[in-house]
């Protein structure tokens, strides 16, 4: 199926061929919630005072940490809250459910591009275009014998980018460079999945992530990390550069 990521801000949408929404676990989609409890080899049940409480296992494949799941239901089958586990039981995402419309009514155009375009407001995206980085973002975590070897800053036809190396045990490259706003509405094709990744929605291969946020492009890859490793790295990148 066709998923469309759209970036308002940037006049970008990035169009991605996957299965995404249906053949992972998704903690906001009832029907991939329905689907852990459907195909969950460990699902357990049981009843409180409140209602009712499913244990399954989760398929995040991008976040292997994540390994279980409770949806609580209330006694008329309403459901009310979803937590989702670590590999120590700690819950890493819970989300609650206050009101759900199961027949909700749309207008013609609510899923048109060119409509959703045209209403976004910029109160509601991190992502803005900046001309220049006054300094790198550096991640937070890198692997144990692995270390910064090369910087290189190079000056794009609009703004800059940055090119950092590191070496070692787990080397890998990390690019960061100043978002520019299309002039005209662009859709790109993107090759790989889409990933949740702190404030926006990145783009994993096998040995790759790229996202953007905070007027910043970010393209993380390595021939040796595991995915989990780049998630790690990435997520540890949470400082935002002074800009200009």
């Amino acid at each position: 199926m066709c998923v469309i990521v759209l970036t308002p801000s940037l006049n970008k949408s990035f169009k991605f061929q996957s299965d995404w929404p249906y053949s992972n676990s998704q903690i906001y989609l009832l029907g991939a919630l329905l689907n852990d409890i459907k195909n969950s080899n460990d699902c357990n049940f049981k009843k409180n005072d409140n209602g009712y409480i499913f244990s399954t296992s989760v398929n995040y494949p991008n976040n292997r940490k994540l390994v279980s799941q409770t949806i609580e239901l209330d006694k008329k089958l309403n459901i009310k809250m979803v937590k989702v586990f670590d590999e120590n039981n700690i819950a890493y995402m819970t989300m609650k459910f206050n009101d759900i419309d199961y027949s909700p009514t749309f207008k013609d155009n609510y899923f048109d591009l060119d409509t959703i375009m045209s209403t976004y407001s910029d109160d509601i995206d991190t992502t803005s275009e900046v001309m220049a980085l006054d300094e790198s973002i550096y991640p937070l975590v890198i692997p144990t014998g692995t270390k910064l070897v090369s910087e290189e800053k190079i000056k794009k036809d609009i703004g800059e980018r940055v090119i950092m190396t590191f070496d070692g045990d787990k080397p890998f490259l990390l690019v960061e460079e100043t978002a520019n706003v299309e002039e005209e509405f662009t859709i790109i094709p993107t090759y790989g999945e889409p990933y949740q990744l702190m404030d926006t929605l990145g783009v994993m291969t096998n040995n790759s992530l790229s996202w953007v946020s905070g007027g910043v492009e970010y393209y993380l890859v390595s021939d040796v990390l595991e995915q989990d490793e780049l998630v790690e790295i990435a997520q540890s990148i949470n400082v935002l550069p002074t800009m200009k």
